[in-house]
């Protein structure tokens, strides 16, 4: 059965888990401090999803499998492959830092990474974090951390897997995937991928009234080596082609992205090293089908970057880890808005940081802090504390305050016509009080946060492309999950509050942000059979119609989704599955002028050589 840890503190919460037992679930994460750690000792709400969920629920975009987690919101503009925006706990869509396999994404330098031109298909397991992280990873990780893990080894066997899927909206899927032991100390892991679909008309009453469909070409490969026990190295890359019709000013856009990355690793009983690189491209194009692509203007950003990374753990309850990091971000000279480059210089940082845990008895300590020399804002330092208290085998409560940094984006600075030079980066002061309770058969967390952010960037102008400027604002909200097992069902289920006030435009909810977001997963497995359902409430919600002068601040409306999914193993080799999406039809309002796609279906097939 397929299992997503959901953990408040030293609460594992499991999704699509088996019943819980009172022992510390002994999963590892990386993304809390950047080294290996078990899920209990983060003093974070951390969610862990496996690739065996992810099949189960028969999921096939990234923002469709996580709209439904604790603290996320997501606004897509249309169908698959059109613009996703995600909202951590009601902050901007570019506070949450995008990692893949550790390391931040390209489409991280020009501002907000859009999520459904991600491949699911490369993904064999996510990390989320909710709240700050710039002690550790630096600038962006304001609202919290979503670690993209491609790399995989054949520790489990070597395995080939060819799948195959058809769908409403002339949907269609193409995919091998295969995992191998080269020998004993070396393994390989490599994924092909096609994806299309014919799509909806995403815009309603557009000049263009036709389907706006998706398509994808998208590949990634890994290799793993132990040199001995102590020495190991991997390289992974990975990439994709998409291209997607849009409605609007232009009719086509494409992104071509690629990703690089490797590292370095010394392991022995006490400490850990490891010396880490990658590099980055992400180009978007976008152009009147009639004028063809060579008049598309692309905006080409690059992103490498070097770490250092160590953990030592020589005495007991004690954890140190420190390294450094350099980054540079990059705006390629080729990169034009309506015939007038960009001009933006590279953007160097250096980064240091270090964090230290302690575990007495029932207390566990963290304290972080971390200093970036920004080419362009200069020195800017941020730090973290937590600590966390087991009130009995049962209940644990934990406390945690810390601060963020966001420099301004290339976009937000240098944008042809809409540039503001003059912005300021943005900071946050994070406090968060959480509870947690775990028992035989159940378990429950209840998190309380604010967060105060100076200088927030917003849109202030009557049009969508515009001048960007600071503001402040303070974000009020509240998260409860449990997790529950009736019989042969499991049971997930969140709600989260979220009040987001724009101090400079009194007090108004920042746009696209819904105060109340509920979800309700449950699966059951009969035999060979998986089954599950998904049930989504999204409340009011703020737009602008800037289609007006001045722009008018509109309420879109609730909305209630539920989708179904099911598989099932024909054979040991072969397994059908197939999902349902918007099961009742239901018509809402994504964002201000956009459509919904409807009820929608899927079938796959995965067979196994």
């Amino acid at each position: 059965m397929s299992k997503k840890l959901l953990v408040a503190a030293l609460l594992p919460t499991a999704a699509f888990a088996q019943p819980l037992t009172i022992p510390v679930n002994p999963t590892l994460v990386i993304t809390a401090n950047r080294v290996e750690q078990p899920i209990s000792s983060v003093l974070a709400p951390v969610v862990v999803i496996e690739r065996a969920e992810i099949e189960a629920r028969q999921v096939q975009s990234l923002p469709a499998l996580l709209k439904t987690l604790p603290g996320v919101q997501i606004t897509t503009l249309g169908g698959r492959g059109h613009m996703s925006s995600l909202f951590i706990r009601g902050t901007n869509s570019n506070h949450s830092l995008v990692l893949m396999n550790g390391r931040p994404i390209a489409a991280m330098v020009a501002g907000t990474p859009d999520l459904s031109q991600i491949p699911l298909g490369n993904i064999e397991r996510i990390e989320y974090i909710r709240g700050p992280r710039a002690a550790v990873y630096g600038a962006d990780a304001i609202g919290g951390v979503i670690n993209l893990i491609t790399k995989t080894s054949a520790k489990h066997g070597s395995e080939t897997h060819l799948k195959g899927g058809v769908g409403s909206n002339g949907y269609g899927q193409g995919q091998a995937r295969t995992v191998q032991a080269l020998g004993q100390q070396t393994d390989m892991n490599m994924m092909i991928g096609y994806e299309r679909t014919d799509g909806f008309d995403v815009v309603a009453n557009a000049q263009q009234p036709d389907r706006d469909g998706f398509d994808s070409l998208h590949g990634q490969i890994g290799l793993n080596h132990a040199f001995n026990d102590a020495w190991s190295a991997d390289f992974n890359a990975q990439g994709y082609d998409n291209l997607t019709d849009t409605d609007g000013t232009t009719d086509q856009s494409r992104v071509k992205a690629f990703q690089y990355d490797g590292g370095l690793k010394f392991q022995s009983e006490t400490l850990t090293s490891r010396l880490e690189a990658s590099y980055g491209e992400n180009k978007l194009k976008s152009w009147l089908e009639s004028k063809g692509e060579s008049s598309a203007q692309p905006i080409h950003t690059g992103l490498s970057r070097f770490s250092w990374i160590n953990s030592w753990s020589g005495v007991e309850g004690l954890n140190l880890t420190g390294g450094a990091d350099w980054q540079q971000e990059q705006l390629k000279s080729n990169s034009r808005s309506a015939g007038q480059a960009f001009n933006a210089p590279d953007r160097d940082n250096t980064g240091l940081f270090a964090v230290g845990s302690y575990r007495w008895q029932a207390l566990l300590w963290e304290l972080s802090g971390r200093t970036d020399d920004n080419q362009q804002y200069g020195r800017h330092n941020t730090w973290s504390a937590a600590s966390g208290l087991d009130i009995d085998d049962n209940h644990n409560v934990r406390l945690s305050y810390g601060t963020g940094f966001k420099a301004p984006t290339f976009v937000d600075l240098y944008y042809p016509g809409y540039e503001n030079p003059d912005l300021k980066p943005e900071e946050s002061k994070n406090l968060e009080l959480g509870f947690s309770g775990r028992y035989t058969g159940w378990d429950w967390s209840l998190n309380l946060y604010r967060n105060k952010i100076q200088n927030l960037i917003v849109c202030q102008s009557a049009f969508s492309s515009c001048e960007p400027d600071n503001t402040d604002a303070e974000i009020r909200g509240v998260e409860v999950a449990l997790g529950l097992e009736t019989g042969p069902l499991h049971h997930d289920v969140s709600f989260d509050y979220t009040k987001t006030e724009d101090k400079n435009d009194g007090d108004q909810q920042l746009l696209r942000r819904a105060k109340q977001k509920v979800s309700w997963l449950t699966q059951v497995q009969l035999g060979q059979v998986d089954l599950s359902t998904e049930l989504l409430y999204v409340g009011k919600r703020d737009d602008k119609n800037f289609s007006s002068f001045p722009a008018e601040r509109v309420e879109l409306g609730s909305y209630t989704l539920i989708n179904l999914a099911a598989s099932y193993g024909v054979t040991p080799q072969l397994t059908l599955g197939g999902r349902i999406d918007n099961l009742f039809d239901r018509d809402y309002t994504p964002a201000y002028g956009y459509a919904s796609a409807g009820t929608e279906f899927k079938l796959t097939a995965d067979y196994r050589l």
